[in-house]
């Protein structure tokens, strides 16, 4: 029984200090922004792919469904945000691209959102701030690898 050894008394307060960090450290995008974390990652992608992505591509990259993905598609596409288009070669598949409204929301939201990581970094300095990065990648690789992250 995991009661028996005192062990887990340091690691929930181990997993309330994970939880805090996160709460502290990571804005919600709000209703004011008028997007969903989902909304903005997808733009992001966008952005940071430089181009055109197909839908499945997005859903590898956000590691979330195909169905997700679409509905995401359509509410950014009513909002303006982004447009579809269809492969010249295969009538059957297109890709989305980001427009400049697209691009407008997600600089004026990454201000919000990342306004707390900067500061951390800027709070730790850049060696500290890149140790502390490196462990949490190699926590989340390690936690992926047994399944247990989805």
């Amino acid at each position: 029984m995991i009661m028996e050894n005192n062990d887990w008394i340091t690691m929930v307060e181990n997993m309330n200090e994970i939880r805090l960090f996160s709460r502290l450290l990571i804005r919600r995008v709000t209703k004011e922004h008028e997007i969903s974390t989902q909304h903005l990652d997808l733009l992001s992608q966008l952005i940071i792919n430089n181009g055109g992505m197909t839908p499945l591509r997005l859903s590898k990259a956000m590691c979330v469904s195909k169905t997700i993905i679409s509905r995401l598609i359509e509410g950014l596409s009513q909002a303006g945000y982004v447009v579809k288009k269809q492969d010249s070669h295969d009538k059957r598949s297109y890709s989305i691209f980001i427009t400049e409204a697209g691009e407008k929301k997600v600089d004026e939201i990454l201000k919000f959102y990342l306004g707390p990581i900067y500061n951390l970094r800027r709070k730790l300095g850049d060696k500290d701030f890149s140790e502390l990065m490196y462990f949490i990648e190699m926590a989340n690789k390690k936690i992926g690898e047994e399944g247990e992250l989805e």
